[in-house]
């Protein structure tokens, strides 16, 4: 496959909620995750640090589902994150909605075609697990993807400053 090194920012054509936005609809479901989330802040301050000297921006999108529990989890992290760095220099967009076909056989996609947008299912996105984080450059060209869960010995912040310091 490989498509994903072509995707672009102005893939994304579905609506986005805003991280406010998220916050507001899951409020209840994801509050305690969202609240215990102590990102790294010496981390936090190297990825915006390293935006300001390149003069880069970080736009990210993230596809996922309310019925997903890593999304559930990584989501309201990522959005904690960005949050507490607190800089113009990163945009972050979620999409939910994104739902399983339970008939789907080997081979084929296991995003449910006519009931999830449809980045879901485009070659593009590659997407396989939820949530899948892409990031990309101030250009719109793709960066970088954390699927699912920061590596294992990792955080996510961890994660987005390996992506910066390889591909920007």
């Amino acid at each position: 496959m490989n498509s994903i090194k072509y995707l672009k920012w102005s893939d994304l054509i579905s609506p986005t909620m805003s991280p406010d936005e998220y916050l507001k609809i899951y409020r209840k479901k994801i509050n305690k995750v969202y609240e215990s989330y102590d990102p790294k802040s010496e981390i936090l301050e190297e990825i915006k640090l390293f935006l300001k000297n390149k003069q880069e921006k970080l736009k990210i999108i993230v596809l996922g589902a309310e019925w997903c529990p890593d999304c559930s989890r990584n989501v309201p992290r990522m959005i904690k994150l960005v949050k507490v760095i607190n800089t113009k220099d990163i945009e972050l967009k979620i999409l939910y909605g994104i739902m399983k076909n339970a008939l789907y056989k080997p081979g084929e996609t296991i995003w449910h075609k006519q009931r999830s947008p449809p980045e879901a299912t485009d070659p593009k996105f590659e997407l396989k697990a939820i949530p899948t984080f892409y990031f990309f450059n101030k250009n719109g060209e793709y960066i970088g993807v954390i699927v699912e869960n920061p590596k294992l010995t990792s955080t996510l912040e961890e994660d987005i400053l390996e992506i910066l310091e390889k591909k920007i």
